[in-house]
């Protein structure tokens, strides 16, 4: 997902400044003001109440899990106004040990009407959060299993995020749209909501007459449902996380173009779904999706949903968010500046790749998805524009410039709202891809990308996984490079100086670089004092007074450490890590 809430403004904030200017926004002078004006407005925004929903998905997450779902058929009607929901969901699966009872998670704004298994009704109880079913009999390991449950209610935005499902109005007509992650899906369908348990799914939504309704998957048939009523069929036959399931509905106009896939035969469609008002914006500048697909292709893959399609359709948030194959984009993104629906655009598709063909394992690996989005804006924009993806990072990317300074760790530790250290997710995340491609290489990093995404498709990764991919291709255990930049916090902190001498034995030269790291030695947030040493491989480059320079590689693995070059000639200057490849501070 692009950008919470909290980062709307900053984006609004942001690209007024730069709106519809194709060019860096670094060379903006007075950028670095206009983001620290942004944050000190978004110190003043509250965060949206999540204590309830977390609290019950803290209670989903650590229960055992008995059960894998294999297909959900989802049958939903949307009423806008007065805005209710009404359906009937079937939920197959298997046991994946004995069990006696299943539970379902249905936030307590829906109604359970009954509960079915061939034809029978089951006994259940009701829990704030939960169904928990009564089975005629017990489930052995590997037995498989159908239950429908119907049910009614009221839609309810609430949560992380403020999600679930999004009722509000485009001049006169009601949208009616879902945002469910993390934790809301529940609020508006029952089903088993854990990222790890994907399945396939069938829905059939029912909505007004001069409502079209856009979701994952391909649509089937669209059929009338009485005089006033008008059913879709979208089937999805792909595996799915329940949080990446939506369903968009309002008076939509559409319009298409094809993407041409790497093998140069196939094609597939690019399909948007809009507001009628905002047509004529959305036809110039949502058809850069082509042009991202054309690139991120290459570097990850194929387009995991082929034979789909993928699309973007408008809903009421501030943000973005990846459903699977139809990403749900902000109403008010498509009258922004080029490069800010570029950056949106990109951020949203590359989530195809990295949440939803890659499922994140558990929410604490949240930055698989966020961090990987958020890298592949760069990319992009490197291979879009031409731009240096250093630079890039450096001057746009940097959380200490752009995001504030990270309180927290790249690895979500609260469950509760995994989505709070956003500048550490999203921009550090991207930080460590970054830095993983310098030390891997060119050519060995995006071969570790496609190789992470073959060995996990249409599942779920963790970030033990994606080290233990990282290490395949390193060559060597790479510990000492996620403990200090996933599981703790902050960054290095250098303090370089420089001397050049004459050696005593021949014309050369001796240049004597002292490397300091001054970083506190307490972590932020944290009791224990440790003796908090980045270990990183740095480019130091020598520049000489005739405009040629040389870089050498430098090991830096100690609090103070030394390092001598000898060299022909003495260097005018001495760059440290010039092309940006370390997250850090120099002093």
């Amino acid at each position: 997902m692009t950008r919470r809430t909290k980062l709307w403004l900053l984006f609004v904030v942001i690209w007024l400044a730069v709106l519809s200017i194709r060019i860096p926004v670094w060379s903006q002078p007075s950028i670095y003001e206009t983001i620290r004006e942004a944050h000190r407005l978004l110190e003043q925004i509250d965060e949206p109440s999540h204590q309830t929903i977390a609290s019950i998905a803290q209670a989903r997450l650590d229960r055992p899990r008995a059960i894998d779902v294999t297909h959900y058929h989802l049958q939903i009607e949307l009423t806008p106004d007065p805005p209710r929901l009404a359906g009937a969901v079937t939920i197959e699966g298997r046991a994946t040990a004995p069990v006696e009872a299943i539970q379902i998670d249905a936030y307590e704004n829906l109604i359970i009407d009954a509960v079915r298994s061939d034809g029978i009704a089951l006994p259940f109880q009701r829990t704030a959060d939960r169904i928990i079913l009564g089975l005629p009999h017990a489930l052995s390991t590997g037995e498989s299993f159908t239950i429908t449950v119907d049910y009614h209610g009221v839609p309810v935005t609430s949560g992380v995020l403020g999600g679930g499902m999004l009722v509000a109005r485009h001049g006169a007509v009601y949208v009616m749209a879902n945002l469910s992650e993390p934790y809301a899906a529940p609020t508006w369908w029952p089903c088993i909501d854990h990222p790890s348990d994907k399945a396939t799914i069938d829905i059939e939504a029912v909505v007004p007459r001069a409502y079209v309704v856009a979701s994952n998957g391909v649509l089937e048939r669209v059929e009338p449902v009485g005089n006033r009523k008008t059913r879709y069929v979208w089937r999805e036959e792909y595996p799915i996380a329940t949080y990446l399931v939506s369903v968009a509905a309002t008076n939509y106009v559409q319009f298409e173009e094809s993407y041409i896939a790497l093998d140069g035969r196939t094609t597939m469609p690019l399909v948007y779904y809009v507001y009628p008002e905002h047509l004529a914006a959305a036809q110039q500048k949502f058809p850069v999706t082509r042009s991202a697909m054309e690139i991120f292709a290459p570097l990850f893959g194929e387009y995991p949903f082929l034979a789909e399609k993928y699309g973007m359709v408008e809903f009421p948030w501030g943000g973005a968010m990846e459903h699977q194959t139809m990403t749900s984009m902000g109403d008010r993104i498509v009258h922004l500046g080029d490069l800010t629906v570029q950056d949106f655009i990109s951020h949203e598709l590359a989530h195809q790749w990295w949440g939803d063909w890659v499922t994140l394992a558990t929410w604490h690996d949240i930055w698989l998805n966020e961090g990987f989005a958020t890298y592949s804006e760069v990319l992009f924009f490197e291979r879009f524009y031409g731009w240096d993806p250093g630079e890039l990072m450096d001057r746009s990317y940097d959380d200490h410039r752009a995001f504030g300074r990270m309180g927290g760790t790249v690895y979500a530790e609260d469950l509760e709202n995994p989505f709070d250290d956003h500048g550490a997710i999203y921009t550090k995340g991207a930080w460590v891809l970054h830095m993983l491609r310098h030390i891997l290489g060119e050519r060995e990093f995006f071969a570790m990308l496609k190789d992470y995404g073959r060995r996990f498709a249409f599942a779920n990764a963790s970030t033990e996984d994606f080290q233990r991919v990282c290490e395949d291709h390193y060559g060597a255990p790479m510990d000492w490079f996620f403990q200090q930049w996933i599981f703790a916090p902050g960054r290095p902190i250098y303090h370089v100086e420089w001397e050049v001498m004459p050696t005593e034995t021949s014309d050369d030269y001796t240049v004597l670089l002292s490397v300091e790291q001054v970083q506190p030695q307490r972590i932020p947030g944290r009791p224990e004092e440790l003796e908090r040493v980045y270990i990183m491989p740095i480019d130091i480059t020598l520049h000489y007074d005739d405009g040629s320079s040389e870089t050498r590689v430098i090991w830096n693995d100690a609090r103070r450490q030394e390092f001598t070059f000898v060299v022909p000639r003495p260097p005018t200057r001495i760059g440290f890590d010039e092309g940006h490849w370390v997250l850090k501070e120099v002093r």
